[in-house]
């Protein structure tokens, strides 16, 4: 059985497809669109939209082919493609200009809408961010071929789903996403886990590897001309440390936050000091 929504989800039609999001807070307030990252969805984001809602409109997406949204084999998951529907989902809500947060591939989307979308963007939050598009030598040679497999025999993913409930097979899974002290729930209880392995994912998640692959920015960031923050854990096992130093050294005004003890989801494994980096930088816009 997989984990169910406490927070009622809304849909929007984008391109003949159903997208998922969820919000928060008074529509009045300064809107924050958060972007989840690979075999992720929109309530990765529960503690932000928690502690920020009483100063902020959030909205929460679920990417094409991730959580609630449609997952179609034959869908464009292409960072361009999947940034065009975060822009459409802050057309529909009249969020403009917004403060794009992205998480790991969110973080990508969210750098390309500064570069090729600038007017729309009042500032970005890269966590964990993609920018080169190159990911850590674990997820491009031990955890690509199992996607790949997956998305050529998708009934495969059934296998995967039952030996979750394993450690060893659970550490392979999970190795590259969290820190070592960080301790997940239980198997049943893992909103997370449950929906990144959601009935659909198969194809969307082995697409997401190829898309983050596609696209290096590096060379655009210096056109960037909102205020950029990088949250990134020090021992994040996903996104190479280079990816928050490129924020740093290229985008005019990045800087980059390091939080210890932290592998690659800051805002689930260390809310307290992620949230302290998120409201100084906010509240400074």
């Amino acid at each position: 059985m997989f984990a169910t929504m406490t927070q009622e989800k809304q849909f929007i039609t984008v391109d003949g497809h159903q997208i998922a999001y969820i919000t928060a807070g008074d529509p009045t307030a300064p809107p924050l669109l958060l972007v989840h990252g690979w075999l992720s969805h929109a309530r990765v984001w529960r503690q932000t939209l928690d502690a920020l809602q009483d100063q902020y409109f959030l909205v929460s997406i679920d990417l094409l082919g991730h959580g609630h949204s449609d997952k179609p084999r034959d869908g464009d998951y292409s960072i361009p493609a999947q940034a065009g529907r975060v822009l459409a989902v802050a057309d529909a809500l009249d969020l403009e200009p917004f403060t794009v947060i992205g998480h790991s591939m969110g973080g990508q989307i969210g750098l390309y809408l500064g570069i090729h979308a600038p007017e729309r963007i009042a500032a970005i939050v890269s966590v964990s961010g993609v920018v080169a598009g190159k990911l850590s030598a674990y997820v491009r040679y031990v955890l690509t071929p199992i996607y790949w497999q997956g998305a050529l025999l998708p009934f495969t993913w059934n296998i995967s789903r039952a030996l979750l409930r394993y450690p060893w097979y659970f550490n392979i899974f999970n190795y590259a996403l969290t820190h070592p002290q960080f301790q997940r729930p239980p198997f049943e209880e893992d909103e997370d886990l449950q929906m990144g392995i959601i009935p659909g994912i198969e194809i969307p998640a082995y697409r997401d590897l190829q898309a983050i692959a596609a696209v290096d920015l590096t060379a655009s960031l210096e056109e960037i001309a909102a205020p950029t923050l990088a949250i990134f854990g020090r021992e994040d096992k996903t996104v190479p440390r280079i990816n928050a130093e490129l924020i740093e050294q290229l985008v005019p005004q990045g800087r980059v936050v390091w939080i210890e003890r932290c592998g690659h989801a800051p805002m689930i494994e260390q809310p307290v000091p992620y949230l302290d980096a998120l409201r100084e930088f906010l509240g400074a816009l």
